[in-house]
Formats: C-alpha cells, structure tokens, sequence
C-alpha cells in the first residue's frame, strides 16, 4: 500500500487553504455581517489572509528552529568513534601509498 509523500500533504494543506480564501473573498459581504470587526478590518483580514499565514509559518519555523538548537545534545561517544574511523582511513591510504598532509 502506497503512502502519502509529505510534499502531497503539503500540497493538499495549501490547496484547502487557498481554496476557503477563495470563498471567503468571494463572499466578504456575508462574512462581514458574522465576524466582530468592523467592514473595513474584516477586508484588511480576509484580503491579506495568505500573507498573515507566511508570516505565522515563518514565525513557527524560526521558533522550532530556535528550540531545537538550544536543546541539540552533543553525542561525545559519535566523536570519539569518528576519530577512530578517521584513523582507520587515514592508515588505510597510507598503505595504498597515498601521501596526507598533516594539519
């Protein structure tokens, strides 16, 4: 059974969206008389809609960004063995005759 690729997921979400916007603009004047706002903030918001969701996303992949580095775990046992498969290499084109520099 086929799974769904993340790039279609993405794909359906934007779809969804650009298509509930679609129908809020087309029907601005009924969604003003159910919306809080006054007419002319109601059309600022459902006219920029698309921008304010850039901004939210971008605003969420800045903080996730944020949080994961701030809690990034250093892995000493992954340096340590990655020193020791630098040297195994290392020893490995030396017999084959190749010349290292040191540094």
């Amino acid at each position: 059974m086929a799974s769904i690729l993340r790039y279609q997921v993405f794909l359906s979400v934007i779809i969804l969206f650009l298509s509930i916007w679609k129908n809020a603009l087309a029907n601005t004047v009924s969604l003003q008389r159910s919306l809080p706002f006054s007419p002319s903030t109601n059309e600022v918001i459902i006219t920029y809609l698309p921008i304010w969701a850039l901004i939210i996303l971008g605003i969420y992949a800045l903080a996730s960004v944020l949080v994961r580095v701030a809690t990034f775990e250093d892995c000493s046992e992954a340096a340590v063995q990655l020193g020791r498969e630098i040297e195994e290499a290392k020893l490995r084109l030396k017999g084959r005759g190749f010349e290292l520099l040191q540094g």
